[in-house]
């Protein structure tokens, strides 16, 4: 068997064509900012009814009946019988009144209490610095070293 060299193929390229260029890649990245919003408690409120005590000071006019004598002198008037003056009489029973003050407490609705819960938006800006590659190409070649002022 003797050595002889083989013959090109399609694929392979010779001596005197060309072949493809060689390719060189560079991927290039950047930050984004992803901005969102994450719900936190803040605030726990509690409703509780509270019982406070006043002191209320209220005038109330009261009434009492009260017995009042009058006496008036008799100057000219007929004489008694004895068997008048001398007979024993029922005694007057007069029987008077007065107002009390009657204290009644009684419970009645004064104010409703409604509570609701409202989102509130806002907008509020957000800063921060982002960082991007940049492919940078040094290429000196002898014509640039010969004609910088071509390039």
């Amino acid at each position: 068997m003797s050595a002889t060299p083989s013959e090109p193929t399609a694929s392979e390229p010779t001596a005197t064509e060309p072949g493809p260029a060689p390719t060189a890649e560079v991927v290039l990245h950047e930050e984004r900012l992803l901005v969102g919003t994450r719900r936190h408690a803040t605030e726990r409120v509690r409703v509780r009814r509270v019982v406070v005590t006043e002191q209320r000071t209220i005038t109330v006019d009261v009434r009492r009946e009260e017995l009042r004598v009058t006496r008036e002198p008799i100057l000219d008037g007929p004489p008694l019988p004895d068997a008048i003056t001398a007979a024993p009489q029922e005694p007057i029973v007069v029987i008077l009144h007065e107002e009390r003050i009657a204290i009644t407490r009684t419970v009645v609705p004064v104010e409703r209490v409604t509570l609701r819960v409202e989102s509130v938006s806002g907008a509020r800006d957000v800063t921060a610095s982002l960082r991007h590659e940049v492919a940078e190409v040094d290429s000196s070649t002898a014509r640039e070293q010969e004609n910088p002022d071509l390039f």
